[in-house]
């Protein structure tokens, strides 16, 4: 695990860097390459806004191809950006070089995130997400002076041409980092992502924390450097604040990340919110040198503690929901884009209108708006989660599981509630389906093996219609125990889809799975031992998604047919497999006769 998150940190601090390191160096940019105003601001904002851009669709693209993908190609774009910013001669080559690292930075904290999301456990991914942002901070907070006093040294490029040096070896680093398997995210219709996560409390409370930092934060950092200058405060001087302040975030933010899943909460999110409008309550009630000093310093740790639980909650909600995460991140990136351009235009227009105050009080109540929902929210996620300690059945662990093993532990510990929860409180129609191909297809004395039989609940449907000669394979020992209950099975064994098969070749008539080959659940490569211990002219049936595609499995379909080993029988019309829990859910029925 820690060969893929270090080079993500290091890749997070060096993007970090070049990201901060434009903002000292540009005048000298603007001196060396005889820019006008508008072209320095140009070059200030193409990387902001190409990362707002490609924020979301990147993220998108990370659940298709995979995330590792998209952050190591990032990686590669990162490397060759810097060192054009360091080469640049030109106005032109160094616009084109900003926006290139716009891009790689807005695919790392939309695939590098959802990687490092996708890569751990449920306890290690708090922590390691909220890491993220410590590493960003000590970014933000050595970078003005990294890049300044190698630039006065050397060369106004040095700074750019040593980060992607150093972008090499972590690209390269990453390309060797050990490769996860985790389950594959569901690849979902982006109105349909955003419909599930429109109903995520974590999901929404990540995006509403960032959008409340980019809103709040662009207008602080408009309006209190203004208020500092009013005070003759010199410029060195506002920088040095600010820089103490990020030493204070970054602290802050470390011990936040230490405490893992006792800080990501929604509460903990809430809190901070609303203590970040009380300290905004020092600059609205006094326009003095100290007030605005004690306000940066003091919002710094509420700052950090909300920046620092993002990614965190977003993530938590995202495996919860079974939604991809390279999407839920580029979501969340995409939020504080807007946010971050709309905060400084809003807060100049309120003090322009109304008066510094004013916007400071806008602020205030954007803050107590979005704390008071986090609080609120949170009380009504901890009753559900207290009611929710017996056994219940939670559709996106099971979809979010990491491994066979993870699996089949959220299996044992649903197994009592299983068939209630699934049948009476969503409806469960593939047993069903399965059932009527099966009747059409093999004679009732056929001896058919259930894969993947769970609790028992296609075994029943199949004893129901007369068929007697049934066993069954499931991976948790908890599901079989309810199985054995329902007595319809002659012997039923533990055993993994994907792992060989203790069968003989040709041993039954009938292999039967429902709701089994689904995301998580079994590789495609499964439907090959389920051929070899079908019998020539038996039938293997089983449900398939049509609402998302499943990696390998059409693939593999057209192989075994390709070959020869089967063929196509029927092809169901999709229905609706948990009508009143999961209705955008669509299976079908495939059946095919062993050659």
């Amino acid at each position: 695990m820690r060969r893929t998150v270090a080079p993500i940190y290091a890749l997070i601090l060096l993007e970090t860097l070049v990201w901060i390191a434009i903002v000292p160096l540009a005048p000298t940019f603007a001196s060396e390459l005889g820019l006008s105003g508008v072209e320095t601001g140009m070059v200030l904002a193409a990387a902001s806004l190409t990362a707002l851009v490609v924020a979301l669709p990147l993220g998108l693209i990370a659940d298709r191809l995979g995330a590792r993908r998209v952050t190591i190609a990032s990686a590669c774009v990162f490397t060759l950006a810097t060192l054009g910013q360091g080469l640049a001669e030109e106005f032109w080559s160094l616009l084109l070089a900003r926006g290139a690292f716009g891009v790689a930075f807005g695919a790392l904290w939309g695939a590098g995130a959802a990687w490092l999301s996708d890569s751990l456990t449920d306890e290690r991914r708090p922590r390691a997400l909220a890491s993220t942002v410590t590493v960003s901070g000590i970014g933000f907070t050595a970078g003005p002076v990294f890049a300044g006093v190698l630039a006065d040294r050397y060369d106004t490029g040095t700074p750019f041409l040593l980060v992607a040096l150093a972008a090499a070896v972590v690209t390269a680093a990453l390309v060797v980092a050990a490769p996860v398997a985790p389950a594959q995210p569901p690849i979902q219709r982006l109105r349909e992502m955003l419909r599930v996560a429109r109903r995520d409390e974590l999901v929404l409370a990540g995006i509403a924390l960032i959008a409340l930092i980019g809103i709040v934060g662009g207008g602080v950092n408009l309006l209190v450097p203004l208020q500092l200058r009013e005070n003759d405060v010199s410029a060195a001087k506002i920088g040095l604040l600010f820089s103490v302040a990020s030493a204070v975030y970054t602290v802050a933010s470390a011990i936040v990340a230490r405490l893992g899943t006792r800080s990501a909460t929604l509460r903990v999110g809430g809190v901070a919110a609303l203590l970040t409008g009380l300290s905004i309550t020092l600059v609205l009630f006094s326009s003095t040198v100290l007030a605005a000093i004690a306000f940066v310093l003091l919002r710094a740790p509420f700052w950090a503690t909300m920046d620092t639980i993002i990614y965190p909650l977003a993530a938590a909600g995202a495996h919860r929901s079974s939604l991809g995460r390279g999407s839920v991140m580029g979501l969340v990136m995409l939020g504080f884009g807007i946010a971050a351009t709309v905060g400084p235009l809003l807060a100049g227009g309120i003090a322009d209108t109304a008066g510094t105050r004013a916007a400071y009080a806008v602020m205030i109540v954007f803050c107590t708006l979005v704390g008071l929902w986090l609080i609120r929210t949170g009380r009504s996620h901890d009753r559900a989660g207290a009611e929710s300690e017996r056994p219940t059945l939670d559709l996106g662990r099971l979809y979010g599981a990491h491994d066979l093993d993870e699996l089949r532990s959220e299996y044992d510990r649903i197994a009592s509630a299983y068939d209630g929860e699934l049948v009476d409180g969503m409806g469960y129609r593939s047993p069903a389906a399965v059932t009527a191909v099966a009747r059409r297809l093999l004679s009732p004395d056929a001896l058919i093996l259930d894969v993947g039989a769970g609790t028992g609940l296609l075994g029943v449907a199949l004893a129901e219609t007369g068929f007697r000669r049934l066993d069954g394979l499931d991976l948790s020992e908890g599901m079989l125990a309810e199985a054995r209950r329902k007595k319809v099975y002659g012997e039923l064994r533990e055993g993994r889809l994907g792992d060989a098969l203790d069968y003989g070749a040709g041993a039954y008539d009938g292999i039967v799975a429902a709701g089994v080959l689904t995301t998580g659940h079994a590789p495609a490569a499964c439907l090959d031992e389920l051929v070899r211990i079908a019998r020539p002219g038996g039938h293997v049936i089983f449900t398939l998604r049509t609402d998302q595609i499943l990696p390998g499995f059409e693939d593999k379909i057209a192989e075994l047919e390709r070959v020869g080993r089967w063929q196509l029988v029927e092809r169901g019309d999709a229905f609706q497999a948990l009508p009143a829990g999961e209705p955008e859910v669509l299976v079908r029925v495939w059946a095919f006769r062993i050659l």
